[in-house]
């Protein structure tokens, strides 16, 4: 019964030598052999052998949330117990590492969506009571007012929008057809060209001419329009260099900049919803913090596979592979 359970289960003497560890056990703490070692050799955890002792002076079960770092970083919770039929104690460890990844990305959504629609809405307030306190208002309020009235009302129904395009991703199958994914990737570069022209980028287009897969092609198109639209947001002097190519039995596409690039603390959690590396960057760019997001969603969707390449002041490399079915 032990072997199938999904967490790790050693079952120790009242010395703390394991007797016992089930499969989970020894692949979550990269231990092979553990029977007959200590349980702090067979864990390299001192917490561990902690929780285990406590249990030993108590009867009711030693529980505890416990960070390892061996043989990589991971969370665990773990509890102890002591067998007083048998003189052996039981200590569980059941892995919380997505779980806890989870919450904390459940905490920074609901903190970030509060964030950026308090302060969209906060600036249409205080504009709108300035009009109204000027009854009538003003030509000259009036017209400075009402255009930034307008464009905050632009960015509520942006992140409403993008959060829609989110949840369709998340939750929606996949609805593929023939899709020319060159074709789609050469209409959004020159949908663009005008955007980056005024920026005085250099953007270029490289690969197929012609590379169908099954994919829906609303959503490709807003990969593509995604990743291209943030290279030229974040890059202020170089190129946005897109390239498709077919690699095998994947289609690759590889977005280039010589932008600002990201530091490698932030490379992980750029595809979090709402995650900024730097806010107010991205404000004066319109982003919604949504963008990467919806790609990594769309693609991973899609059965392929999105990576980032960058180094701080010297471009970003985003790729996508999708798989040519």
């Amino acid at each position: 019964m032990a072997d199938g359970l999904d967490a790790a289960l050693f079952i120790c003497d009242l010395r703390g030598q394991v007797l016992y560890a089930n499969p989970p056990a020894r692949r979550l703490f990269g231990n092979e052999s553990p029977r007959g070692q200590h349980v702090l050799a067979a864990t390299l955890s001192v917490v561990l052998e902690e929780l285990l002792l406590a249990a030993l002076d108590q009867e009711e079960p030693a529980r505890r949330e416990i960070a390892f770092t061996y043989p990589h970083e991971w969370i665990g919770l773990a509890s102890a117990w002591r067998d007083l039929t048998a003189d052996r104690v039981f200590v569980s460890v059941y892995e919380i590492t997505e779980l806890r990844r989870l919450e904390r990305s459940r905490r920074d959504f609901v903190a970030n969506v509060s964030h950026e629609l308090r302060t969209p809405l906060t600036i249409i307030r205080g504009y709108a009571e300035t009009l109204l306190d000027e009854n009538p208002p003003s030509a000259e309020t009036a017209n400075r007012m009402l255009p930034r009235i307008i464009s905050e009302v632009d960015r509520l129904s942006t992140i409403s929008q993008d959060l829609l395009v989110l949840t369709v991703a998340e939750s929606n199958p996949v609805r593929k057809q023939r899709c020319d994914l060159a074709e789609v990737v050469q209409e959004v570069t020159h949908q663009l060209q005008e955007k980056a022209g005024e920026k005085g980028l250099a953007l270029t287009y490289e690969g197929e001419e012609s590379l169908p897969i099954q994919a829906n092609d609303a959503q490709m198109t807003q990969v593509a329009l995604n990743l291209v639209d943030n290279a030229i947001n974040y890059t202020t002097t170089g190129s946005v260099r897109v390239s498709l190519t077919q690699e095998g039995e994947l289609a690759v596409l590889t977005v280039r900049d010589t932008g600002i690039g990201i530091a490698t603390e932030h490379i992980e959690r750029v595809f979090e919803r709402f995650y900024r590396v730097d806010r107010g960057r991205s404000r004066a760019t319109g982003g919604t913090g949504l963008g990467l997001s919806i790609v990594r969603h769309i693609v991973e969707a899609h059965g392929g596979h999105l990576s980032l390449e960058s180094a701080l002041h010297k471009g970003s490399t985003f790729k996508v592979e999708l798989p040519v079915e």
